[in-house]
């Protein structure tokens, strides 16, 4: 497959646009305590860069879902590492997400975190796919909208390979 990529966006790209989110999210809560949940295996290394660049009081916790088998959504959420109320309830939560695409999993994890009533919950994607929308879902913060392409690299897997990448990557069609 590696003879089928392309360089999307390169690690400086993505570097240089994550200090940006940083400083839209720490003006959005000043010096308000935030919560960075981040939507485990995809979207770790968005995450941590994140935080790396936040220059405000936050925590980190993780949530793991799945939907995809492949290259293909099934449509189906499974919720493999749930949180904890404790963590969550009156709380401001950033969920961190590596790619929107059909919205579901976003959408879903929304409307879980709001049963544990924290004080506000906001998305935050790297990527945003939103030719194969099939739900009413914007974040409220995209690192960069993207084509319907498949992507790989910076978390972004195909069959549990290819995260490493520094940059993210489409597969090119034959």
């Amino acid at each position: 497959m590696e003879d089928k990529m392309q360089i999307l966006i390169s690690e400086d790209e993505l570097q240089k646009r994550i200090k940006e989110i940083a400083l839209e999210i720490k003006n959005d809560y000043n010096d308000e305590e935030v919560v960075f949940c981040s939507v485990l295996k995809g979207a770790v290394f968005f995450t941590v860069d994140l935080m790396k660049n936040y220059d405000g009081p936050c925590y980190l916790d993780c949530v793991r879902v799945s939907s995809y088998e492949g290259e293909n959504s099934t449509g189906n959420i499974n919720l493999k590492i749930p949180l904890k109320k404790e963590n969550i309830e009156g709380k401001n939560i950033i969920v961190v997400e590596d790619i929107v695409d059909t919205g579901r999993t976003l959408k879903y994890l929304v409307e879980y975190l709001k049963e544990m009533h924290p004080k506000s919950v906001k998305t935050c994607s790297l990527l945003d796919k939103k030719a194969r929308r099939v739900v009413e879902f914007e974040a409220d913060y995209v690192g960069f909208p993207i084509d319907d392409l498949f992507v790989i690299g910076y978390g972004l897997d195909y069959d549990e390979k290819y995260r490493n990448f520094p940059y993210i990557a489409y597969v090119k069609n034959d």
